[in-house]
């Protein structure tokens, strides 16, 4: 009985440091996705989870990054770039601007020549 309350202490106290603000400074980064997970999982932007961390980075340094991860420019539109995944099998739209990549989101496979 003395370990008991101790732990039940200990358990209610990390509990309460979990609870959630309700906005997205306290989301688990999309780096700490499994990659198992990965390629299944969107963030609450739409980003497919494998490259959402990329959203803000410089242009060049974020494409060199989408093709280290395994992705291939198909089509330009204007400021949207659509990149496909063979691995996992997702097509993105990455719209770049002001030397960054403004946004990401998943895109119909037809965008990326699938389909």
């Amino acid at each position: 009985m003395r370990i008991a309350i101790p732990v039940t202490i200990l358990t209610l106290l990390t509990l309460a440091a979990c609870q959630s603000t309700g906005d997205d400074a306290d989301a688990v980064p999309a780096s700490a996705i499994p990659p198992g997970m990965a390629s299944s999982v969107t963030v609450p932007g739409g980003a497919p989870g494998d490259i959402a961390d990329l959203v803000n980075a410089p242009t060049a340094s974020g494409q060199s990054q989408l093709l280290a991860r395994g992705y291939k420019k198909t089509i330009q539109q204007d400021q949207a770039t659509f990149w496909w995944n063979p691995t996992t099998t997702i097509c993105a739209r990455v719209v770049t601007g002001n030397g960054r990549l403004q946004s990401i989101g998943a895109a119909e496979l037809r965008y990326c020549g699938i389909g």
